[in-house]
């Protein structure tokens, strides 16, 4: 896979506004005003990503949804331990926190309006239409949890594509990690879309 400056502007302009979507999403979910930094695109090895966060034995949330249409392939979001901890006392307001199985479906939910954000603002872009499945979401060291979803990817594409952004909440920075995966077959189509040359 080969990112020019051009497909990188075109992904950072993607990430931008699947970015300020998620943003408003999220904003409405936590009712607070939230910011986002300029996003980083950056293509990553797949053979770093159980180090994204620096250290393979700090504890992530994963959650890791399919998608479908035109392409296939797995969107990825990645959110360190103490990013959900702050997400799960805006979601429920700073109380005390509920059982297990409520913070997991509220993960799952925030995971998929995330995800599903970043998706409309592609295929705006590339003219897909993609549509995603039920997210599963996972917690663990990264080191672990990573290894596994690289396993499950299934393809011989040694890179993947890293959207990095993070929010920002009362002066506090929240970073997320949004990994665009199509499957092999996929990746070709993808960017003859987005560049705007599609095949007839």
């Amino acid at each position: 896979m080969n990112l020019d400056k051009e497909k990188k502007d075109i992904l950072k302009e993607i990430a931008n506004i699947g970015a300020g979507n998620a943003a408003t999403a999220f904003s409405t979910m936590v009712d607070q005003k939230i910011d986002i930094t300029v996003p980083r695109i950056e293509l990553m090895p797949i053979e770093d990503l159980p180090e994204i966060t620096g250290d393979q034995e700090d504890y992530i949330s994963c959650t890791l949804i399919n998608f479908e249409g035109e392409i296939s392939g797995k969107i990825l979001l990645v959110l360190e331990m103490q990013v959900v901890e702050k997400v799960l006392h805006l979601l429920f307001r700073e109380g005390e926190l509920p059982e297990d199985e409520i913070q997991n479906s509220a993960l799952r939910e925030l995971g998929n309006i995330l995800s599903g954000a970043y998706l409309k603002a592609i295929n705006i872009f590339s003219n897909l239409n993609l549509s995603q499945g039920l997210p599963a979401v996972a917690y663990d060291m990264a080191g672990a949890v990573l290894s596994s979803s690289v396993i499950d990817f299934n393809q011989s594409d040694d890179e993947i594509i890293l959207l990095e952004t993070e929010f920002i909440i009362s002066d506090e920075k929240l970073e997320l990690y949004y990994f665009f995966i199509p499957e092999e077959e996929s990746i070709d189509i993808f960017f003859q879309h987005l560049m705007g040359d599609n095949l007839d």
